[in-house]
């Protein structure tokens, strides 16, 4: 008994020390940024895994951290792309879907509205692959997108596949955006009553196959935010690569609430590595938390003597 827990705890450290950062932070625990002027804050995780796969397809990025100019005039963003590991080169797309990503943020005009920006370099982005991979209007290389940036006290998101964008709030988990997926269309063809049924949506064997994603010739499902989210205080994003939500639970998602956003990233995929499912996808995991930072005591003291 005593070699079986030795051996797990041993397991337990390789996994752990697999776990890879691709952004690499100043501070254990992440890294915070503050709004001038506003009293509020973010802090940032990131955590990946390759998984089983021969290769890491995930890219992901942030906008620079290091810029309070920046950070004041457009907030802050965080992308994620997977690329499709059923067509050639996912890699190379989803590392440009990121830097398009990266690049719109920087020309994003704050004085208009966010969801007409997004819409148009989703189109121009698919376009851009596209014209680069496919061939004879079939698909020759894709990559999923979830882009979420905040910008004082709102949020604004865009999506097009199956990687999620979720909101940790309160101690629930509200998935943000919806899986581009065939299920999903069938789902639709049930709801508007055209003779397809559940058990046929949910029971499909192509299912769980992508029905858009950047590369897709003739894309015409993608998600753009109208107004942005309210934040309230201690709000937390997740975006996650798939290979990440396959393998853990609601439960096993929100039992790693009270940690920092670093240390959950690396926690969680940690978590679904050490289940050991059959062909683990690569796993890529980032948080963004939203909190008002908390008063001083000399300030709490002030506002207490004049009650």
């Amino acid at each position: 008994m005593f070699w079986k827990k030795k051996k797990k705890k041993k397991e337990q450290k390789a996994v752990q020390a697999a776990i890879g950062k691709t952004e690499e932070f100043p501070e254990e625990s992440g890294i915070t940024v503050s709004f001038t002027g506003m009293g509020a804050k973010v802090r940032i995780g990131n955590a990946q895994h390759i998984g089983d796969r021969g290769g890491q397809e995930d890219s992901f990025g942030f906008s620079d951290l290091s810029s309070q100019e920046i950070i004041d005039s457009k907030g802050i963003c965080a992308v994620l792309s997977d690329g499709m590991g059923g067509l050639t080169d996912g890699r190379k797309v989803s590392e440009y879907v990121t830097a398009r990503a990266l690049s719109f943020f920087e020309e994003w005009d704050i004085e208009q509205p966010a969801w007409p920006q997004m819409e148009t370099f989703i189109k121009d982005t698919n376009r851009e692959v596209c014209e680069a991979y496919s061939r004879d209007g079939k698909p020759g290389a894709g990559a999923t997108l979830v882009f979420l940036a905040v910008l004082n006290d709102r949020a604004f998101w865009c999506s097009a596949g199956d990687s999620r964008l979720y909101l940790l709030r309160r101690g629930k988990l509200y998935q943000m955006n919806e899986d581009h997926d065939y299920k999903n269309q069938l789902l639709g063809r049930y709801i508007e009553r055209d003779g397809t049924t559940l058990e046929q949506a949910f029971g499909d064997a192509q299912g769980s196959a992508l029905a858009s994603y950047m590369g897709c010739p003739g894309m015409m499902t993608y998600e753009c935010s109208v107004r942005g989210l309210p934040l309230q205080n201690r709000d937390r994003f997740l975006l996650m690569s798939d290979g990440v939500y396959r393998a853990l639970t609601e439960q096993d998602l929100l039992k790693r609430e009270g940690e920092s956003p670093q240390k959950m990233c690396e926690h969680l995929i940690g978590d679904a590595e050490a289940k050991q499912m059959p062909g683990q996808d690569n796993m890529t995991l980032l948080a963004v938390e939203y909190q008002w930072e908390e008063p001083s005591a000399p300030e709490t003291e002030e506002r207490e003597e004049e009650k």
